[in-house]
């Protein structure tokens, strides 16, 4: 008997929200253990060097020898080998501040995945030592976290807005009764922003500049940019081949960004003009639940308000609702089985 509380102490499952742009770590009665970029920095023998933030500060400025990437791209593993050592990496960086054993792992990836996408995923979690893995849709797993029952009869709308891609789903007894996924999500924006500087300004960017001129000046209304200042953002002269600085103002970076802002609300207007009558009446008395980092963006919430006219529920912490809702899933397994993609 004391042989066996001994293993309940030190045995934890684990979740994994393994995304695009961050993946996150929960650990069973601990809770989030570790927020770390998806980026992988590695030496010419494929050896890891660095992962999370420490390779992250590599992109855009790589030093000679070294190749950094993201393994994932769109919500899919772009590199299978990577993924695994990556995965093998952060899992001992979250066990090293918590020694447990680990008897299987639940991992959130988008809905939409072919199979040979979920295989891949699969095949780096076997490879980073996990023997019973089970996927976990992030819509579904962005419901939970959000304190949706998802087992109710009653239809809930939820939008995940990651990294790499946008989920909308319409959830009813712990099925979707509407799913839709699309690959667009905050990288696009970074992507965006790098191409505008270039094209304007003749001013190369990294993704890492992209990322926080996004932060600090982006928005998705008018009235939000109104309320912003102009900065200044440094990055290497194309044609002089020096390094630069120059004044960007808020509206250029909305103009920037509202291509892609007005992408997104249509994916959400159409799914919620198509809903079933009753349905979209359940939706416009619950709201839509509004998750995900990129819904961080000044004004989506409103901007979408506007655009498909039904309240928007913002989450308290949009960047740990997906794994938060997989650590749900985890305290009562039994409870969520139905809810597994594979």
């Amino acid at each position: 008997m004391a042989l066996s509380l001994i293993k309940n102490l030190i045995k934890q499952d684990v979740a994994i929200d393994l995304g695009t742009a961050n993946s996150l770590i929960y650990l069973q009665r601990e809770g989030i253990v570790l927020n770390e970029p998806t980026v992988i920095a590695g030496n010419s023998l494929g050896e890891p060097v660095a992962v999370g933030r420490k390779a992250k500060a590599y992109l855009g400025k790589t030093p000679p020898g070294m190749i950094v990437k993201r393994p994932m791209k769109a919500g899919a593993v772009d590199d299978v080998d990577a993924v695994s050592i990556y995965l093998r990496q952060i899992v001992e960086m979250a066990r090293s501040r918590s020694p447990v054993l680990s008897s299987k792992v639940v991992i959130c990836v988008p809905s939409k995945l072919t199979q040979v996408e979920k295989r891949a995923v699969l095949d780096a979690a076997e490879d980073a030592g996990f023997k019973k893995v089970y996927l976990l849709e992030e819509a579904m797993a962005a419901a939970i976290g959000a304190g949706v029952d998802v087992s109710d009869k009653r239809p809930s709308m939820v939008v995940d807005m990651g990294g790499g891609t946008t989920e909308v789903a319409v959830i009813s007894q712990m099925a979707y009764l509407v799913s839709e996924s699309r690959r667009i999500g905050g990288n696009d924006f970074d992507e965006a922003l790098c191409s505008f500087m270039l094209r304007k300004y003749g001013l190369r960017i990294g993704p890492n500049t992209a990322e926080r001129l996004k932060w600090e000046m982006g928005a998705a209304t008018e009235e939000e940019a109104q309320a912003l200042s102009s900065c200044r953002v440094g990055g290497q002269d194309v044609a002089r081949q020096i390094p630069a600085v120059v004044d960007v103002t808020p509206h250029e970076i909305l103009g920037c960004l509202s291509p892609l802002v007005k992408e997104i609300g249509l994916v959400i207007q159409d799914v919620f003009h198509d809903l079933d009558g009753h349905v979209k009446r359940e939706v416009e008395s619950n709201g839509i639940y509004l998750t995900g980092g990129s819904s961080l963006l000044r004004g989506f919430d409103s901007y979408l308000h506007k655009m498909v006219g039904v309240r928007v529920n913002r989450v308290e912490n949009p960047l740990e609702t997906v794994v938060l809702g997989a650590g749900k899933v985890l305290s009562a397994f039994k409870s969520y089985f139905a809810v597994f993609s594979n």
